[in-house]
């Protein structure tokens, strides 16, 4: 194998994490649609003017609490649920309603990441930010660079008692599939046979325990909203200084877009944007897609070969090209699934439109250590390893030089 030496330093990622921290200082934390964000987005668009030919900050709307509203709706309807079944009667077919929309909200939405209650939902501004540098001959290639900027609402279940996260989800998701269950036999039992309906009253008590845990889940996503610093800035600041990078070189056949997604964290409704505006262009020519999201730590950075909870599967040549680059350069980088329940990142959607992507992360998602800062008040810049900056930007050029000429 081929050892391989980038020209990029220990200091571009420190320029990086400088960027970002600036940011934050001067915005705080950016959540879709409020003018933190925007103003973020316009320093992302300055620094890009710096270094690329061109650059857009293009406008678009989204629901952006509809994505996980099904988590408070969760709770609501698990208590309209409850009191339903105690009155029994017709009662329980209204039982049966509510559970069910709720489940059928949370597949949809999160799950599937399809936009089933947006329609419902006010609409917020957007802005993906991008800056492209063009080759100094004829386009063969493109290479999209891309990192959300907006921040998310802090997860109260992570930012307290972390090491119960998943053992929380698994009681309220089961708790609440189980009182579906319940209110979809006793509506059927209630109208198949009513002289004879009778809800057992141990299962009742239990559902009433279940309260505990289900009213809980209401303030799971808090109204506070992180700095967003890991996720997932430093990403949209590797794209920046990666422009940088790469408008001192001259590429033969490849253009370089440097993509900042806005709305990630409202169910990648900005990337869903970006592709549905240009998938013309992308579709045009060979395209392909390197997303960075969540980068804190060296030793957890992973290469993702499926998104949307593991459904959407990525492309598996560029995953072990970029295995072998990063092996080359001295890192030893594991491929693996979006684990369900994990989500997704922008490169679904360039995934879904068939263009090769690859998504790299870098957080512990096993949650075992407590101190994970993943959608928290303490994803400050402290939390991000240089050397896992370092880690990215490196493969990144490497990348991009590779396919700009083949060996």
């Amino acid at each position: 194998m081929v050892e391989l030496k980038s020209n990029i330093t220990i200091e571009y990622a420190q320029s990086a994490l400088n960027l970002t921290t600036e940011i934050i200082d001067e915005f705080g934390g950016r959540l879709t649609g409020t003018p933190a964000c925007k103003k973020a987005g316009e320093r992302l668009q300055s620094e890009l003017d710096k270094s690329c030919t061109q650059t857009a900050s293009e406008k678009f709307q989204c629901s952006r609490d509809a994505f996980l509203y099904f988590i408070r709706y969760f709770s609501i309807s698990y208590l309209g649920a409850f009191i339903c079944l105690i009155a029994g009667g017709d009662w329980t077919i209204l039982a049966a309603v509510l559970t069910s929309f709720g489940c059928i909200m949370a597949i949809c939405e999160f799950v599937f990441y399809k936009e089933f209650i947006d329609p419902l939902f006010k609409k917020t501004d957007g802005y993906n930010i991008s800056g492209t540098i063009e080759p100094s001959a004829e386009v063969q290639q493109s290479i999209i660079i891309s990192g959300h900027y907006d921040s998310p609402y802090v997860f109260r279940f992570l930012n307290n008692n972390q090491k119960l996260y998943k053992l929380r989800i698994i009681i309220t998701t089961g708790l609440y599939f189980l009182i579906t269950a319940i209110s979809l036999w006793a509506s059927y039992q209630w109208i198949a046979q009513p002289s004879n309906f009778k809800i057992n009253q141990e299962l009742i008590y239990f559902m009433g325990g279940g309260l505990i845990f289900m009213l809980q889940y209401f303030f799971f996503v808090s109204w506070d909203v992180s700095p967003g610093a890991g996720d997932n800035l430093i990403s949209s600041a590797i794209a920046v200084k990666l422009a940088d990078h790469f408008s001192t070189l001259n590429l033969n056949h490849t253009r370089l877009i440097f993509l900042c997604p806005d709305a990630e964290e409202s169910g990648l409704r900005g990337a869903r944007e970006y592709v549905k505006l240009h998938r013309e262009t992308l579709q045009s020519i060979s395209t392909y897609n390197i997303n960075m999201d969540s980068i804190y730590r060296l030793q957890d950075l992973r290469f993702l070969k499926s998104e949307i909870n593991g459904m959407v599967p990525l492309d598996e040549k560029l995953g072990e090209k970029c295995k072998e680059i990063a092996k080359s350069l001295g890192y030893n980088i594991p491929i693996m699934n979006m684990p369900f329940g994990g989500g997704s990142t922008d490169s679904a959607e360039f995934a879904k439109a068939g263009i090769p992507a690859l998504s790299i992360i870098g957080l512990d998602t096993t949650f075992t250590s407590g101190d994970v800062p993943y959608h928290t008040n303490f994803d400050t810049v402290d939390k991000i390893e240089p050397k896992a900056v370092l880690a990215c930007m490196q493969i990144a050029e490497q990348f991009i030089l590779e396919i700009d000429n083949p060996s």
